[in-house]
């Protein structure tokens, strides 16, 4: 068949990162594109390297997804809600497709999207909760918290995160502009959510540990701004979270792509 026979499909996939390696492709390991690969080759007869299956971007092992977003080609012409059912009767339990849409050629889920959206979840709890290990970071207080929902307001806008980035990254730039960073109260949760274009390698998570260190006490609101203002300075490097708390919630993009993650 001719390449122009060939269709786009974009998926919105959610995840439980738990039992991954991470979400890309890896030898002799178990990720998130491996089982979606794996699921659209079986449904559709189609081998890997024809399917050419995309992300909008990269999550470590242990981090989870309810917004991410894939595209691949196919020459199935199947309506979306055909490729959803299909595709939910093969993924294993800790992957699925929640949305599915015919996508021009040339939309790149990475290159195209106007934003990310991460969601941090703390359990401020002194017992364990096995209900929510698998999803929450717990700690047993956060005394400075006030500090802590401060501080982290205070990352809206644009800052060199080098101090928040580990060796690995593929950004050309440590300059990062924040649109967004609040935290929600909700009983013993709290929720730390920030919105960027894109992230640094591990910024999302040495974020989140530095502001809990804020938290406890541990670090000063001065420290965790010394964090920004001297990049690559003498201050220790920012703790970094653990990964099974993080959650990428959203990407979005522009018309006429924009449906990728809403309604």
């Amino acid at each position: 068949m001719d390449r122009q026979d060939r269709r786009s499909i974009a998926l919105l996939v959610s995840y439980d990162g738990t039992d991954f390696a991470g979400s890309q492709r890896q030898v002799q390991a178990r990720t998130v594109q491996g089982e979606l690969e794996t699921a659209i080759c079986r449904v559709t007869g189609e081998d890997s390297d024809a399917i050419r299956l995309r992300s909008a971007g990269r999550t470590d092992a242990g981090v989870h997804a309810m917004g991410q977003v894939v595209t691949f080609s196919t020459l199935r012409d199947w309506p979306a809600a055909q490729w959803v059912k299909a595709l939910g009767a093969v993924l294993p339990a800790d992957v699925s497709v929640l949305r599915a849409r015919a996508v021009a050629p040339e939309f790149d889920p990475r290159r195209q999207a106007l934003s990310r959206s991460y969601r941090y979840q703390v359990l401020v709890q002194g017992a364990r909760c096995p209900m929510r290990r698998r999803t929450f970071h717990r700690v047993d207080a956060l005394p400075a918290e006030g500090s802590m929902v401060h501080a982290w307001k205070g990352l809206v806008g644009t800052h060199d995160f080098a101090s928040f980035c580990s060796t690995g990254s593929s950004e050309r730039s440590t300059i990062v502009t924040v649109t967004a960073a609040d935290v929600e109260r909700r009983g013993d949760e709290r929720l730390l959510s920030i919105t960027a274009i894109s992230f640094l390698y591990h910024m999302v998570r040495r974020l989140v540990g530095a502001a809990l260190a804020v938290g406890r006490g541990v670090l000063s609101p001065a420290d965790f701004r010394r964090f920004l203002e001297e990049p690559g300075g003498s201050h220790p490097v920012a703790p970094t979270a653990p990964a099974h708390g993080l959650i990428l919630t959203d990407v979005t993009y522009p018309a006429p792509w924009s449906w990728a993650t809403s309604g």
